[in-house]
């Protein structure tokens, strides 16, 4: 009887080689996150420990993905991996960051006001009628002074939260877990389980959402679930979900040029309604985000690189107009050369907001988790390049220990490094992709 290992074609080896690679990075993976959320009990996380488990954990993804067509055994190593990892974040005090405090507090705002908006956190600070189990909430929300900048679907999820389990992180995290599972299960059905576990498995979205607890997981659900909707035929639907999408996040407007390619105008009309629907309460309260987003787009700036550019020759506040328009205008360029060549493909959505993130003047890292799907639809050498990259803007002076100003400024070589990791990951993958293409 021939040994099946000598088979000619040598398809055997090669599956049971990748099988053991698979499941190697599987184990990687979920070691790097359970020691990660191990150490965050006694926060803060050591930098140096940070960064080699970000790496261990971003190098256990390269692994995985660079096995093409992923056998049944790969596929369940992954789906676990995935699993487990998230598990893992939950469990997890959040690392670096502190934006869950204000989620919490604007869903109980909502709660017992009505409203989230109107009012900053600080002017609480000294009242008596806060409840004790709100104060430690409260005492931990970064910025008090400046009113909350979240539209009225993530209020909707905070508030729900708040009155599931008040003041409960981890209520907030399963809730955002869930609208996580939601989008690996759109990938998966619109790419197969190859795209679905490049998305699973993405160390960025189980860092920011089962970890950080971030709500941007809530509008990027809504967004591919517009697509996917509209895939199917379903323009009303697709355009509420659009709506609610928007209404989370303005970056959700690039899933616009889609519905256009389509004439879906229905689902425009659906997204319209939508919005006005979901802002007409705190409308007719006399207050919205607006307030928060005024001051949030006039002084702030983090790990921002055209913007950085444009400010050592533009004085503010032109530059930010500026750096809005340069990014509006390359996104759109490459959004309109998409629409011209009426295409059926994955709408190449992650570098339309790529290009207007490179020139924000906040580049923060759960911002990127809107261009993921779309990175795990596509195979994008460079939006994989970038997600992991811009994990090193979270050494920050005081992640590292340096007496500085501010707890978020960077030392100068930050945003270098990460144009470094950039460059070195994109030009490695590239490599990988041409080795593991077919000989014509």
């Amino acid at each position: 009887m021939a040994d099946p290992s000598e088979d000619d074609s040598g398809s055997l080896r090669w599956l049971d080689r990748n099988d053991a690679m698979s499941g190697t990075a599987a184990v990687l993976l979920v070691a790097a996150f359970s020691i990660l959320s191990a150490r965050s009990v006694a926060p803060p996380v050591d930098a140096l420990i940070f960064v080699l488990l970000s790496a261990s954990a971003w190098l256990a993804f390269a692994a995985f993905v660079s096995c093409d067509q992923p056998s049944r055994r790969a596929v369940v190593f992954g789906f676990t991996a995935a699993c487990l990892a998230r598990v893992a974040g939950v469990a997890a005090t959040p690392i670096y960051e502190d934006d869950w405090a204000r989620y919490l507090w604007d869903g109980w705002r909502t709660i017992t006001d009505g409203t989230p908006y109107g009012v900053a956190p600080a002017e609480f600070l000294e009242r008596a009628d806060v409840p004790a189990l709100w104060v430690t909430v409260l005492q931990t929300v970064n910025h008090p002074d400046v009113p909350t900048i979240y539209g009225p679907t993530l209020q909707g999820i905070f508030a729900f939260a708040s009155a599931v389990a008040p003041a409960d992180l981890v209520v907030l995290k399963v809730l955002l877990v869930i609208f996580d599972l939601v989008i690996w299960g759109l990938v998966w059905r619109l790419g197969g389980s190859e795209a679905g576990l490049k998305y699973a498995l993405c160390p960025l979205v189980i860092f920011e959402v089962s970890f950080n607890a971030h709500a941007d997981v809530v509008g990027v659900a809504f967004m591919v679930l517009a697509f996917y909707l509209l895939s199917q035929s379903r323009p009303i639907v697709s355009g509420i979900a659009f709506g609610l999408a928007i209404a989370a996040k303005p970056l959700a407007i690039a899933l616009a040029p889609i519905f256009v390619q389509r004439r879906a105008f229905a689902a425009v009309i659906a997204a319209v309604i939508a919005i006005g629907v979901l802002y007409a309460p705190f409308v007719v309260r006399g207050a919205t985000e607006a307030d928060g987003l005024a001051v949030f787009s006039k002084y702030w700036e983090f790990n921002s690189f055209g913007f950085a550019v444009l400010k050592d020759f533009v004085s503010e506040p032109q530059v930010r107009a500026l750096s809005l328009a340069i990014g509006s205008v390359i996104s759109g360029a490459l959004m309109l050369a998409w629409l011209l060549r009426s295409t059926d493909t994955t709408p190449p959505v992650d570098l339309w907001l790529l290009a207007v993130l490179l020139f924000s003047p906040v580049v923060n890292p759960w911002y990127l988790l809107w261009i993921v799907p779309w990175a795990a639809l596509r195979g994008s050498v460079l939006s994989f390049a970038a997600l992991a990259a811009v994990s090193a803007s979270y050494l920050t002076d005081g992640v590292l220990g340096i007496e500085s100003d501010g707890y978020h400024d960077h030392q100068w070589w930050v945003r270098p490094l990460e144009v470094m990791l950039f460059v070195s990951i994109a030009f490695g993958l590239f490599l990988s992709t041409r080795k593991r293409a077919p000989a014509s």
